[in-house]
């Protein structure tokens, strides 16, 4: 392994809104944009003002690009009967690894080496606890800080749709006018439970006795059951108004790539992941409502002087 390090600056451009929303810290909220991920810019003087800004996740584009490196792989060993084996998946895709999660003094140095040999995603990518990742990938920043901004799509109901109606039997229209009326009181009693619980909260932050809210939110979790139960084998609101958070379309996100102990296969990995990704270039959530869709360049200096890799547009990426 050499001492070289490779270095590549990136940029990703959104062709569509970019929706992402990060799990919830266990004992925590989440933030005012659903958890889409935020950070501060800016903002640590006295006099000045805290400066909120979205971004993309380094996890997020490690990750699609470890699948697309490691798919191709998967595949070709399918395609001559040797497929894959659970731990071997895992430890692709996925960089879980049991056998190397373990404590410092219990690892095998030697068959580590071995196993960095006999596998490049690995070697690469890392795995578990024990193989270390010689990538690392930044987060990418918008140029100005930018929030995310609201998204909202509807749900129809079966009404919605003329003449659908009409086309079923009496009973069963029966059946769902009686499960839109338990709907609506559902709704209504899981509003006077959220607010409930907010003032309960904000009795709490005052250090106000909040003794007397606890029975009035045991009650109001009460009716949510029993209108739900109500519903019967459909306890969700067919017509529904959803929101979700997303950085606009048509900004670019800048970010890089770095690899410790540069190796020449390093940069057909790179290749290989950045060509799948190409062919697929979503990323996020909410793709089925029109998000995600992204295109971008790498640049990046070899011996011979400066490449660029231009994805996006579901087909093959162009080196240059």
């Amino acid at each position: 392994m050499s001492n070289q390090t490779f270095v590549a600056k990136a940029t990703i451009t959104l062709l569509h809104p970019l929706s992402i929303a990060m799990p919830v810290a266990e004992r925590a909220r989440a933030n005012e944009w659903n958890n889409f991920p935020v950070m501060q810019v800016g903002g640590f003087g006295e006099d000045e003002d805290s400066i909120m800004t979205g971004y993309l996740p380094a996890t997020t584009v490690r990750g699609a690009l470890r699948r697309h490196a490691a798919l191709p792989l998967m595949k070709e060993a399918a395609d001559k009967g040797k497929h894959y084996t659970l731990p071997q998946a895992y430890r692709d895709l996925i960089g879980q690894d049991a056998e190397s999660e373990q404590q410092p003094d219990e690892i095998d140095l030697a068959a580590l080496i071995k196993q960095r040999e006999a596998s490049p995603i690995v070697d690469l990518f890392g795995s578990g606890l024990g193989v270390k990742s010689r990538l690392a990938v930044s987060h990418f920043i918008p140029a100005r800080p930018t929030e995310p901004r609201p998204m909202t799509s509807v749900r129809k109901d079966l009404e919605d749709t003329e003449t659908a109606l009409d086309l079923l039997g009496q009973k069963e229209r029966d059946r769902y006018i009686g499960r839109g009326e338990a709907n609506r009181r559902r709704a209504q009693a899981r509003q006077t439970l959220d607010t409930l619980k907010r003032d309960k909260r904000r009795r709490e932050k005052r250090g106000e006795d909040v003794g007397d809210m606890d029975a009035q939110i045991a009650a109001a979790e009460g009716l949510v059951e029993k209108y739900q139960a109500e519903m019967g084998d459909m306890q969700v609101s067919t017509r529904a108004i959803f929101t979700h958070y997303a950085l606009p379309m048509g900004i670019d996100l800048s970010g890089e790539f770095v690899i410790r102990g540069f190796r020449d296969r390093d940069l057909e990995i790179l290749k290989r992941a950045f060509d799948g990704f190409s062919r697929m270039p979503i990323l996020g959530a909410q793709s089925a409502r029109g998000c995600g869709q992204v295109s971008g360049k790498v640049e990046y200096e070899m011996d011979d002087g400066p490449h660029v890799i231009t994805f996006g547009g579901f087909k093959p990426a162009v080196f240059r």
